[in-house]
């Protein structure tokens, strides 16, 4: 039977933690709960894709280089950069794990992220921004059981299951099936690439940081775009 309580306050902190929304929650959170609440992240991305591809359907109005300006805007308020912050730890903890003050790895690494979503934004169809948020959270789910390594430090992988593998196989394959079935071939690629490059480096990693989620997060992203601008969906 389901636990509607715990469901509720796992959505709540999918929100909280990943999107501008801040509901307070009075009881304390458990791993039962985050459970509950994983296979929100799917629609909380469809959501975010969606509000990016309404402004980017401004592109008929006005200027394409200042649509994607207020894509990347809005993108980056809404989720609070909490995924382009995670990525800039992580890109410090593995280049210079014993010095976090070295920040020009992370520095650069984040602007390279920016500028490429600023140069995706104008060059891949409109409905690909509704499946790119879908896709970098479905990837979080996914490729938690890809990694081996311990994950006892992240907050959402540690907490996926089986059943939130295939769950959020369906979900973002029906997704982008409704909006665009071509993109289906684009989100196949990632999810394939994306576990392949992941398994390679879970042998490189003995505990993933917590801020690795973000960092998975983006590059699923990233990489999403750019097979759908290569293969010309």
């Amino acid at each position: 039977m389901f636990d509607v309580r715990s469901i509720v306050i796992g959505i709540i902190l999918m929100l909280k933690k990943y999107t501008c929304i801040n509901i307070t929650i009075y009881e304390e959170s458990s791993n039962e709960d985050y459970k509950n609440g994983i296979m929100a992240l799917p629609l909380i991305g469809l959501a975010i894709g969606f509000s990016s591809f309404l402004i980017a359907s401004l592109e008929f109005v006005y200027d394409g280089l200042f649509v994607s300006v207020l894509v990347l805007g809005f993108y980056c308020i809404v989720t609070r950069s909490v995924n382009l912050t995670d990525t800039y730890r992580t890109l410090n903890y593995i280049i210079k794990p014993k010095n976090q003050s070295e920040q020009i790895v992370g520095i650069i690494g984040t602007t390279i992220i920016l500028l490429l979503y600023f140069s995706l934004f104008r060059i891949v169809p409109v409905t690909s921004l509704i499946i790119m948020p879908v896709a970098g959270y479905s990837s979080l789910i996914i490729l938690s059981p890809v990694i081996k390594r311990n994950k006892k430090n992240t907050e959402i992988m540690k907490c996926c299951g089986k059943y939130h593998t295939i769950a959020a196989f369906a979900i973002s394959f029906l997704i982008a099936a409704v909006f665009n079935y071509k993109l289906v071939i684009s989100l196949s690629l990632t999810y394939m690439i994306s576990g392949f490059v992941v398994s390679y480096l879970d042998n490189k990693v003995s505990v993933l940081p917590n801020s690795a989620e973000g960092l998975i997060v983006e590059t699923a992203q990233i990489l999403f775009l750019i097979i759908t601008y290569i293969i010309r969906i």
